[in-house]
């Protein structure tokens, strides 16, 4: 797949102004500095994890990637908040409208004095992933993790104190009845554990019960009332602080992964594949309501006046205006997948989705115009020369044309028997196509007709570039790099080394190019592929695709979000913390100071150096 000199991140045409929306994540790891930005979906794609409210229509979530989002209007818009860190968060806890406390992988604690706008790192003595946190009072706190970690404070978590519980059981939820008698629940060898210390944390013991289902979330409804949820749809209920508990049908056979009571007798859970059940009779019966998702939902809260806030897995974020008998999605922008991304010059850009969908900006991404291309199959390649002219390739040889900028589209080709990976021009008359089982398609006409030429092998080809006057690069399937320097008439094949796929290449110049592909390889040519080097990157996962803004600066994306750069012409690698957990597979710079990354689930991302 051809990827030309950069992209902006889209948005849908009723989404054109993104400013205070876009979230910011920082990237440590390379010599310069890095700001991701969210574009699509908005406010962001990770998971969010868990939900507090500080204050009347305020509201803070907490989530992957060390995001933390704000709202001031009971859900309505989000605003990132500076969290100061890329480390995932799973739990917060806020006591008051200022004081809140959010917990995460690596030991992380991190206290906001100012409700949810600023964070700052607490040290904790551990990098044990924290599950689960509790606050009492500004100065009173407990949370607990993996292990059978425990951890416990006094002066608002300026010193944590190690309570850990003395076998390694993974701990999920905990909370405290007064200063001595508290509980702790998860799980040990799929087995469900229940906790109970009555000495302050001094001490736990394990409750006798016979759980259905792996604990998940303590709730505690008033002084004498509790709830817990979790595996296989486990629902318990207390009357009596824990003394017995009686297990209750959830209507569901999911896990419960949170809950919450707006008072005695209304709740709801929240759960896996989408799951929302609803109580109001004290939790004595439950009942389905309709989500309108199958994203895992994380957690759920609701304010006096019947607003409801659910929010889970891949940016989901539901809102309820009737007290959670309905449900409507406030994460906007197209969930399409996002396969490339291509800029002519700094201002005009698009993004192509495998479903047809386009999304065309002339400002630079300050505005985005989504178009579509109607009753066609999947594209998997795009190509702009100029802010007029495209192409773009799919399956069953399909390859389509615009003259206008990307708002309309007409097919040049269809109903050939392979599918096309990568498409690229040299100029506005001469281009290739390449695809499955060697199949390589050539046009000297702007793509008036094309035309099978006999390609270099007959394995799977996935990306062609064009290196300069009549020369071409194809790769492909089992470590498959071919040269041509007339047009495609004929094709040397190269000695790459390896064996794996070939994904992605590119180019600056006749000599220098870089091939990306399965397993992690990273291959380099100073000599126009005379001869290949093989660059350690230590990552096993594909990497799907490859940009450089300059002979020494580039990046590679690929599965479930990574991201690896390099300051040294590709000679050396660096792994970034991942901005997202999504799969990335298109990139390009659109300024050597702007790169831009596109992928699964709607995922556009910016990146300025």
């Amino acid at each position: 797949m051809r990827r030309r000199f950069g992209l902006d991140t889209l948005i849908p045409s009723a989404w054109t102004r993104i400013l205070t929306a876009a979230l910011l994540l920082a990237c440590a790891g390379s010599a310069h500095a890095q700001t991701w930005t969210w574009k699509n979906p908005l406010p962001h794609g990770n998971t969010n994890n868990s939900i507090q409210r500080p204050a009347d229509n305020v509201i803070v979530i907490v989530g992957d990637q060390g995001r933390i989002i704000r709202s001031t209007d009971d859900g309505l818009t989000w605003n990132l908040t500076q969290s100061n860190t890329d480390i995932s968060f799973h739990d917060e806890s806020f006591i008051d409208n200022e004081y809140g406390w959010a917990c995460g992988e690596d030991g992380i604690i991190s206290r906001s004095t100012d409700g949810g706008r600023t964070w700052k790192r607490q040290n904790t003595g551990t990098t044990k992933r924290i599950y689960a946190i509790n606050f009492f009072s500004r100065q009173v706190g407990w949370a607990c993790g993996v292990g059978g970690l425990i951890l416990h404070t006094t002066n608002g978590g300026d010193v944590w104190t190690d309570r850990s519980y003395a076998e390694p059981q993974f701990l999920r939820s905990i909370y405290f009845d007064d200063d001595k008698r508290g509980w702790a629940m998860g799980w040990k060898d799929q087995r469900g554990l229940i906790l109970e210390t009555t000495d302050g944390g001094a001490s736990w013991n394990k409750k006798n019960f016979d759980l259905p289902g792996n604990p998940e979330y303590i709730y505690y409804v008033n002084n004498t009332v509790r709830f817990i949820c979790g595996g296989n749809g486990l629902m318990l209920k207390t009357t009596d602080r824990g003394e017995k508990w009686n297990l209750i049908d959830s209507k569901t056979g999911v896990t419960l992964i949170s809950m919450f009571f707006i008072d005695d007798s209304r709740g709801w859970a929240v759960g896996e594949g989408g799951v929302i059940i609803k109580t109001t009779d004290k939790g004595t019966t439950w009942s389905k309501v309709q989500s309108g998702t199958d994203a895992d939902l994380m957690d759920v809260s609701f304010s006096a006046q019947g607003t409801g806030v659910v929010l889970g897995t891949e940016g989901t974020l539901l809102r309820s205006t009737d007290w959670g008998d309905s449900w409507k999605s406030v994460s906007r922008g197209p969930r399409s997948l996002f396969y490339a991304v291509d800029f002519v010059g700094e201002k005009n850009g698009w993004a192509m989705g495998r479903d047809g969908d386009f999304l065309v900006t002339a400002d630079g991404g300050d505005t985005w115009t989504s178009s579509r291309f109607q009753n066609t199959l999947e594209w998997n390649a795009m190509d702009f020369v100029n802010d007029r002219e495209g192409w773009v390739a799919g399956n069953r040889g399909q390859i389509g044309y615009s003259n206008d900028g990307g708002m309309s589209w007409s097919l040049q080709m269809s109903d050939k028997p392979e599918n096309l990976n990568g498409i690229a021009f040299s100029d506005t008359k001469t281009g290739l196509a390449v695809g499955d089982k060697g199949a390589v398609y050539s046009t000297l006409d702007g793509g008036q007709t094309w035309t099978k030429i006999l390609g270099p092998a007959s394995k799977d080809l996935f990306d062609v570039v064009s290196i300069g006057k009549g020369c071409w690069s194809i790769v492909g399937a089992g470590g498959l790099i071919a040269i041509s320097c007339d047009n495609g008439n004929t094709w040397k094949l190269q000695q790459s080394t390896v064996t794996e796929d070939l994904l992605s290449a590119k180019f600056l110049s006749r000599d220098k190019g870089w091939v990306c592909g399965a397993r992690g390889v990273m291959l380099m040519t100073e000599d126009g592929g005379t001869t290949w080097e093989q660059i350690p990157t230590n990552v096993y996962l594909p990497l799907i695709n490859i940009d450089f803004a300059d002979p020494m600066r580039g990046t590679i994306i690929g599965a479930e979000g990574t991201v690896l750069t390099t300051q040294t012409g590709g000679k050396t690698w660096v792994r970034l913390a991942r901005p997202t957990e999504e799969t990335l597979v298109g990139i390009c710079y659109s300024s050597p100071k702007r790169m831009w990354a596109v992928g699964h689930n709607g995922t556009i991302l910016g990146c300025d150096w």
